[in-house]
């Protein structure tokens, strides 16, 4: 009997959570493609390619990131939808301490940090206390019981046994998008919050607002804020928030420029 070529049946009513970068992830900066190769090490077969199209599709419908615990729900082919929760080994006590006092003595890193970008020696920083930055596909370790012990809890309500299945899969990939625009949700889900770690200076910000730039610097000046703010995490629309919201802003800045130089004002377009 020949083989059949069963077409992935998935719902697309779900209007869910949709990756939006993860065809430029294994292209990416060296941190999104060490997360994608970390997948790929699990050896996840064709649950890749069907969790990718899920991580796509909006079939995550719902995604809840809390420090080191992660939970979603993904619309499946079946009538009600499942549930997943990652568990993600995290730095505590001394150990996180130690990783925080490091970032904090090395302010070139934490910058960077902040600024969207990751340093390799972060990783050396968690390795030092036995920590992984990445998702590990061997087991750590067994219990005293014997049982194995993962690197990334993984749990799902679906039948299949697969560790990770493809909606297991799909969230790691959704995580995977959003880790590469901001690498620190990373540090995150290993404990360490890298905004609690920045030096407040409330003058230098007013100092900056008090004397924004002239002309068209001013337009370029905001564009940059506004991609600072960074996108907004796991994003549901079909077009990218963030180019939306800097044209939004070019043409706002113009309007001020022009009520400001005491020019007519056309609010018509």
């Amino acid at each position: 009997m020949g083989s059949r070529n069963h077409p992935l049946r998935v719902t697309r009513s779900a209007f869910g959570i949709r990756a939006q970068d993860l065809r430029t992830l294994s292209r990416g900066e060296w941190w999104s493609r060490r997360w994608i190769a970390a997948l790929e090490a699990m050896r996840l077969g064709a649950r890749f390619g069907r969790g990718r199209q899920y991580a796509v599709s909006g079939q995550v419908t719902e995604l809840i990131v809390d420090g080191s615990q992660v939970s979603a729900t993904v619309v499946g082919s079946r009538p009600d939808p499942y549930s997943v929760s990652l568990g993600f080994t995290c730095a505590e006590g001394k150990a996180r301490k130690r990783i925080e006092d490091a970032l904090r003595k090395s302010p070139m890193t934490l910058g960077r940090l902040l600024a969207g970008d990751m340093p390799i020696e972060v990783g050396d920083m968690f390795r030092a206390e036995g920590i992984p930055l990445f998702p590990e596909a061997a087991p750590r370790g067994k219990t005293p019981e014997g049982k194995l012990v993962w690197d990334v809890a993984m749990r799902c309500s679906c039948p299949d046994w697969a560790r990770p299945c493809k909606h297991m899969a799909a969230v790691l990939l959704l995580l995977g998008d959003e880790i590469a625009r901001r690498p620190a949700t990373l540090l995150a889900l290993r404990g360490v919050d890298v905004d609690a770690l920045a030096p407040r200076d409330d003058g230098d910000v007013e100092e900056t607002l008090a004397a924004p730039a002239e002309g068209s610097a001013f337009a370029s000046c905001g564009a940059m804020l506004v991609r600072r703010l960074g996108p907004i995490p796991f994003w549901r629309g079909t077009v990218r928030c963030v180019e939306s919201l800097v044209k939004m802003q070019s043409r706002a800045s113009a309007v001020a420029q022009d009520a400001v130089s005491g020019t007519s004002i056309d609010l018509r377009g």
